[in-house]
């Protein structure tokens, strides 16, 4: 799976709490903080399909789109990347300090901990 940019990990952060929404409720919310307009939304989950992080589907004839992947799955990516290009860390990986964030979950910590940390890791 490819790694989200910035303005996409915002969508993606919004799909993880409200999902399954439409091109147009994301625009609602997105929109807004990130200046875009409805083509540049629209554009943007297009490619974000394109790229497996998203996947669309129909609810009540509606076009709506939901994440590929858990939140917990798709940050591990993330930092997996972050701590192995930006700060050369090859082993074991600080998730003790995300464990007070406002964006995980206990469980979704814990996810991303063995996600990271756990003896399979197959990425």
């Amino acid at each position: 799976m490819s790694q989200p940019s910035k303005s996409e990990l915002a969508i993606l952060k919004i799909l993880w709490a409200e999902a399954p929404l439409s091109a147009r409720e994301i625009q609602e919310k997105v929109g807004p903080k990130m200046d875009w307009s409805f083509s540049t939304t629209r554009t943007t989950l297009s490619r974000m399909c394109d790229k497996a992080l998203l996947k669309q589907s129909s609810k009540h004839g509606v076009r709506v789109f939901s994440p590929c992947e858990s939140k917990a799955r798709t940050l591990s990516g993330v930092m997996r990347e972050f701590f192995a290009t930006v700060l050369e860390i090859d082993g074991p990986l600080p998730t003790a300090a995300f464990h007070d964030s406002k964006v995980l979950t206990e469980e979704e910590w814990l996810e991303l901990d063995d996600l990271l940390n756990g003896s399979d890791n197959d990425d």
